[in-house]
């Protein structure tokens, strides 16, 4: 998965500081982060489209959630039991795109 940034640095510092995800790959325009989600960094004055929801699959959804709470991160609301199967909550990165951080129940 690609997703367009505005500031490859800032990005990166919130997927792999704060978020705790393993970098793979980083130079000038791009950085791989997680199992395969790609940074893309687009040129000065393009915009940049959130409208994608990353799931990412955790085991410890509350854990996590206090630890990013520590971290400064402030997500959309508490964990909570969704009807689609899983327990997860939601955080918005520096570009609006928003991660979902869920486990199955």
């Amino acid at each position: 998965m690609h997703l367009p940034v505005s500031q490859l640095g800032g990005s990166l510092a919130f997927y792999r500081d704060l978020i705790g995800l393993e970098v793979g790959y980083v130079d000038d325009n791009m950085a791989v982060v997680g199992l395969g989600i790609v940074l893309d960094q687009v040129p000065e004055g393009q915009s940049i489209s959130a409208g994608v929801v990353v799931g990412i699959e955790v085991d410890e959804v509350d854990a996590l959630y206090g630890e990013l709470k520590a971290e400064g991160v402030e997500p959309e609301s508490p964990p909570e039991d969704r009807s689609w199967g899983v327990r997860s909550f939601y955080v918005t990165d520096p570009d609006g795109h928003r991660l979902e951080f869920e486990r199955s129940l």
